[in-house]
């Protein structure tokens, strides 16, 4: 079975060096093959080897840790099936072990702590760091029980173990492959191989593949052929989801395609969007409130591109639903919320979006939430405008005072509604009452005099 494993953790503490002690066969831009790699001496791009571990094909997904590339990270979250979070024994976790760790969790996917660099330090360091780790966990919705192993990539010391302990947690994993649907594959690298031509390299997402068939290739709308396929360096006739491929393309050329691009059959649930509906929760450790027309950055596939944020949840007000705008939200809160984007990508109902705050400082908390996309459609965004009045006793008459101050603006609320929420009391005003403002109101229960009285009233957002 192939299954893809998630290499995270914070700048130099050793994922690329325990990719390199774990893998048989090196892919796409792997153990920093890149040029900018080399020369800054830290991984910029997602990197990926393999190797087997009895029944597995495990393709290792390296992300890198630095601060500024945090974006890139997150795209691996989305195509991995097991994490390994490596923590350097000496140093302990940092930032972006937290950052890497709260991905992890709004995605609920299972990890593993890697304590490595055993080798250089002492055990009060070990058994520090593991028990900052145990009280990190401790904190997280749904990666408290996670295993705790300790290795140095650099001796292989513990090797067999971190092994054997990923062996255990596939074995009781129970992963399901989307292969019935159409064929979806989101492209990370494309290159020419001289005498062979256009090469892409992707995780399938979903639905199967052969040597042969036509698909598409957005947002640039061009059909292309496969013309062979490879899975780490073996020809195969056809390959299915959760696999990690290599496909010769006929039709486009690499300078064509960029990271964002997805490759699909022709028929799919996919659309063209620079705006959509999601349901999102703020990570409740987030320390910063998020207001309308607010810009941030969400992660979309292998995309992180900037978004507008217009916050709302749904009331029922006079039996009809009404989008009504939220002022802000903040760490903990669940609501709706409508994006527009910079520019148009490709998505589809069901998607899994994270919300980050990249102006923010490296030294804090970027990732603000997490999403999914429930539709397309244009929402109608609404504000509510709230007046507030009083039940008070005139010539014995009991009338509501506040709401306006002239009989000609109270003629003007003929016909409203008013709430007296203490009580569910609703009333409707039926005419005005002397010259100031004052209104009769018939109300649906037993009002005494005394009461608060709330007109709401739903107007345009924006």
């Amino acid at each position: 079975m192939n299954i893809n494993i998630g290499l995270f953790g914070h700048i130099d503490h050793g994922k690329t060096e325990l990719a390199k002690r774990l893998s048989e066969i090196i892919s796409t831009s792997a153990l920093d093959k890149p040029k900018e790699s080399r020369e800054r001496g830290i991984t910029i791009d997602l990197g990926f080897s393999s190797f087997i571990l009895d029944k597995y094909r495990i393709t290792l997904v390296d992300a890198p840790g630095h601060s500024e590339l945090i974006k890139t990270a997150v795209n691996a979250g989305k195509i991995i099936d097991l994490a390994l979070l490596v923590v350097d024994a000496k140093e302990g976790p940092k930032t972006q072990t937290g950052e890497h760790l709260i991905v992890l969790d709004l995605l609920n996917i299972p990890t593993i702590v890697v304590i490595n660099k055993i080798d250089i330090a002492s055990k009060e360091e070990i058994e520090r760091t593991k028990k900052l780790m145990k009280i990190i966990l401790d904190s997280t919705n749904n990666l408290k029980n996670s295993k705790i192993v300790e290795i140095s990539a650099k001796t292989g010391d513990g090797i067999d173990e971190l092994k054997k302990i990923i062996k255990e947690t596939l074995d009781n994993l129970t992963i399901v492959r989307d292969v019935n649907n159409f064929f979806k594959m989101p492209i990370d690298h494309a290159f020419k191989i001289k005498g062979i031509g256009t090469v892409v390299t992707g995780t399938i997402l979903k639905g199967k593949v052969k040597v042969g068939d036509t698909l598409i290739v957005y947002p640039t709308n061009l059909e292309v052929k496969v013309k062979s396929i490879q899975c780490f360096k073996e020809n195969v006739e056809e390959a299915k989801a959760g696999n990690r491929v290599g496909m010769n393309l006929s039709g486009i050329e690499p300078e064509q395609i960029f990271r964002g691009c997805v490759l699909s059959s022709l028929e799919n649930n996919l659309k063209l969007t620079d705006k959509f509906v999601a349901k999102i929760k703020i990570v409740d450790i987030f320390k910063y409130n998020l207001t309308p027309k607010m810009k941030v950055h969400l992660n979309i596939g292998l995309l992180t591109i900037s978004a507008r944020i217009y916050p709302f949840k749904k009331l029922n007000i006079d039996n009809k639903e009404e989008n009504i705008v939220l002022n802000e939200i903040k760490a903990g809160d669940e609501c709706y919320c409508l994006f527009e984007l910079e520019k148009k990508v490709m998505m589809e109902e069901g998607d899994k979006i994270l919300i980050l705050r990249l102006d923010l400082p490296a030294t804090t908390l970027r990732i603000a939430g997490i999403g999914e996309v429930i539709g397309f459609d244009n929402v109608e965004l609404k504000k509510l405008s709230v007046k507030k009045g009083k039940v008070v006793k005139r010539k014995n008459k009991l009338v509501v005072e506040g709401l306006a101050t002239s009989k000609k603006s109270a003629e003007k609320l003929i016909g409203e509604r008013v709430y007296i929420k203490d009580k569910n009391i609703v009333g409707i005003i039926k005419e005005t009452f002397g010259t100031k403002g004052a209104l009769l109101v018939d109300f649906n229960g037993d009002v005494e005099g005394g009461e608060e009285v709330e007109l709401i009233r739903v107007r345009k957002w924006g």
